[in-house]
């Protein structure tokens, strides 16, 4: 049982380090760390209790301020003859793809731009076409790095939505995977009990 625990808690901190989400990591390596205290526990490895104290106290400091900072988010509307855009759909082509296999914004009849940005950095990209009453939503693809949700929930949640949005109902979007039905129900999208793969969610 003690040779598992260790197991475990190296298992902890190997995935914390394969992870590219600045809190995940530092959550999976506390949680690595505290393994590894009542590993050390156990076996009265006295250095390896005090290194990974000292290891757990650096992570929650790190996670408390993490947690505590605030971001400063906006929506840039870009036309689709953008230089940035054309960039930004190139540089992440493959992340993309992965999402959206099917996209192609060459073949949308006027599509609706707008990047998200983060601290005036553009970390996602959300490409849309009016369809009335609903906006269908072809691309909603984040930065992996940002990927904590907090652009997703600013994008579809935030009051000033309303505006931005003004005279449409709802959301539409179509799942393309498994994972990004997932990610849909997360930001409260609810799947078409008419059609499946098809999400909504009311603006």
């Amino acid at each position: 049982m003690t040779e598992l625990i260790g197991y475990a808690a190296s298992a902890l901190v190997a995935v914390s380090l394969l992870t590219s989400n600045v809190l995940r990591l530092r959550v999976l390596n506390l949680a690595g760390a505290a393994v590894f205290v009542l590993y050390a526990a156990l076996t009265r490895a006295w250095p390896v209790l005090a290194v990974n104290l000292f290891v757990a106290a650096i992570d929650l400091w790190h996670i408390i301020s993490l947690k505590s900072k605030k971001d400063i988010f906006k929506l840039m509307r870009v036309n689709t003859d953008n230089p940035l855009l054309a960039n930004f759909l190139a540089y992440h082509a493959r992340g993309i793809w992965q999402f959206f296999p099917d996209f192609d914004i060459t073949k949308l009849s006027d599509p609706r731009c707008i990047f998200i940005l983060r601290n005036l950095l553009p970390v996602g990209l959300f490409i849309y076409t009016e369809e009335r009453p609903d906006i269908r939503v072809h691309l909603d693809y984040v930065a992996e790095d940002y990927r904590d949700l907090k652009s997703a929930r600013y994008l579809f949640n935030r009051p000033q939505n309303t505006e931005t949005f003004e005279g449409f109902t709802g959301f539409t979007a179509v799942s393309g995977s498994v994972k990004h039905a997932g990610y849909l129900r997360r930001v409260g999208f609810e799947e078409d009990a008419g059609r499946k793969g098809l999400f909504r969610k009311k603006i």
